[in-house]
């Protein structure tokens, strides 16, 4: 039973046992052997071919011991292409044809591109490629997966920023009905003052922001591009703060004078749970306040002030 503990936590708690770090490690451990063939093979241990090829491997493992995934997986890939050099005409269009397939998991303008480098959509590969045809080819779809790994990453980063913000939200969201419940007991729907509703309406507009944001992250692995923007948390938390802005206000209008004039919703709302419910769906999703700004001032006002700001 201790053995199998011991074995459980090494692999927690070492790197060595982590997904993206294993499969690397994996993929150098099986290449660097047929790259050493290769150059015994084509008799160039000191060709700059091999020699560059052999660095770059060198610095894969470099970063890969400093836990530098994305670097070493470039390094890796680029270690790959320079093997191409010593490929014979055969090779190269075997290579060729392989990727000329593979190209159908890339997007749209990888996979046209390296579609006009290696040959032609209804004849495929014909003629074995150039050397710099082929690595350029290689590059595009290598490019692709550093980018989504890169991506990933960004992604990952960010999802466990939110979650822990959530988590903080959703704990939050606990002590303030404990709190409103102990003090107001089950009339709390009778007693709750304008400062206590503010701060539930904060917290629900926080926690529907938080999971909008959240949604967002995960469609981000999605996009064919690296999206630093989409993915800065700057931009990311800017945007929850807005939705709880967004979430205050809409309770502020429902209620203010204001709200007699306009229909903003087609139910009546009498209970606290109501407006904390509105103010996830604000948090949420920011049509819902530009549809009350469209009521309160106007749809071509509204439409005005939109193209101002364009």
């Amino acid at each position: 039973m201790w053995p199998r503990f011991e074995i459980i936590l090494t692999k927690i708690t070492t790197l060595e046992y982590t997904p993206r770090y294993s499969r690397l490690a994996g993929e150098l451990s099986s290449y660097k052997p047929q790259l050493e063939k290769r150059i015994i093979d084509s008799n160039a241990p000191n060709s700059q071919w091999s020699i560059q090829a052999k660095e770059l491997i060198w610095d894969s493992e470099k970063y890969l011991k400093e836990n530098k995934i994305d670097e070493a997986w470039k390094s890796f890939h680029a270690a790959k292409r320079m093997v191409v050099y010593a490929m014979s005409d055969d090779e190269r269009m075997a290579h060729a044809k392989s990727l000329f397939r593979e190209t159908g998991k890339l997007n749209e303008w990888r996979r046209e591109s390296i579609i006009s480098l290696l040959g032609k959509r209804p004849e495929g590969v014909t003629v074995p490629p150039t050397v710099e045809t082929l690595i350029h080819a290689m590059a595009l779809k290598d490019e692709a997966y550093d980018n989504q790994f890169y991506l990933n990453r960004l992604s990952r980063n960010l999802f466990w920023l939110l979650s822990g913000l959530l988590f903080l939200v959703i704990s939050g969201i606990v002590v303030y009905f404990a709190v409103i419940i102990h003090d107001m007991g089950s009339n709390y729907a009778r007693d709750l003052n304008l400062t206590g509703y503010i701060v539930g309406v904060l917290l629900f507009g926080l926690l529907g922001a938080l999971t909008s944001a959240i949604v967002s992250t995960r469609q981000l692995s999605d996009s064919p591009r690296i999206s630093e923007l989409g993915s800065s948390q700057v931009i990311t938390m800017s945007k929850i703060f807005i939705g709880a802005g967004f979430s205050v206000f809409i309770f502020l209008l429902l209620q203010s004078s204001v709200a007699e004039h306009i229909k903003l919703f087609s139910f009546t709302i009498s209970h606290p749970l109501d407006y904390f419910a509105i103010a996830f769906v604000s948090g949420f999703t920011e049509r819902l306040a530009q549809k009350s700004i469209e009521l309160l001032i106007g749809k071509e006002k509204a439409a005005e002030k939109k193209k101002e700001t364009a």
